[in-house]
């Protein structure tokens, strides 16, 4: 049975992460310490021996600077898939995201992103969103069977991903932080079945920014 086997990995902080501001589509670069998480990525993945066969990312530049960086490649042998980009936030982009999120233990705020029947002007619902990143992968996985696939993407693709692994809806609170860098793996067989093999791999992040 052939299958696809999928290293999703978070990209490096920028400085927009690091202010807690919604960024979607907004193209901003790592800052220093994403740069020293990408870094982390590639002494991880060393230590796996992992033959990929290609590394594939988002075509936001935070995304590709982290394949850059983990993977010692350039530009040109990235495959750069816009399918993989991060929620479209739409006008909402560049506002602090805990007042448009629902927080545990807090009421819900006027606008929350969370709702997936929320329209979202000039961006996409939550339901619209975790459409297309399934479809995504179930492509990648027919596009390429039988591969080793790097993928460099953002933190409500792995969500997505997680969720329908887990067939957890989109409102079922998520028990664990998504970290940038923090490195995913799992499989999509011929039959479109997804299977986790191991998740929210951090240890790696730790020691990331010593010396900076």
């Amino acid at each position: 049975m052939s299958k696809t086997e999928i290293w999703l990995i978070r990209h490096g902080e920028t400085d927009w992460n690091a202010e807690q501001r919604l960024q979607g589509w907004r193209d901003i670069p790592l800052n220093d310490s994403g740069k020293a998480q990408a870094k982390s990525v590639q002494r991880f993945l060393e230590q796996q021996r992992i033959a990929f066969d290609a590394v594939l990312s988002s075509d936001l530049q935070r995304a590709i600077q982290t394949a850059e960086i983990a993977f010692e490649c350039t530009p040109e042998s990235i495959i750069c898939l816009p399918q993989l980009r991060e929620r479209n936030y739409g006008i909402y982009e560049g506002h602090p995201w805990q007042s448009l999120t629902q927080l545990p233990d807090q009421p819900e705020p006027e606008i929350n992103l969370r709702n997936p029947d929320l329209v979202v002007p000039e961006g996409e619902s939550l339901l619209t969103f975790n459409q297309r990143i399934i479809t995504a992968f179930n492509d990648i996985a027919v596009q390429r069977p039988n591969q080793k696939l790097a993928v460099i993407a953002h933190g409500g693709v792995i969500e997505m991903v997680w969720r329908y692994i887990q067939k957890a809806d989109l409102s079922t609170p998520r028990p664990y932080k998504i970290l940038n860098a923090s490195v995913n793996h799992f499989v999509i067989d011929q039959q479109r079945h997804w299977h986790e093999i191991a998740w929210a791999q951090t240890d790696h992040i730790q020691t990331a920014n010593e010396g900076l």
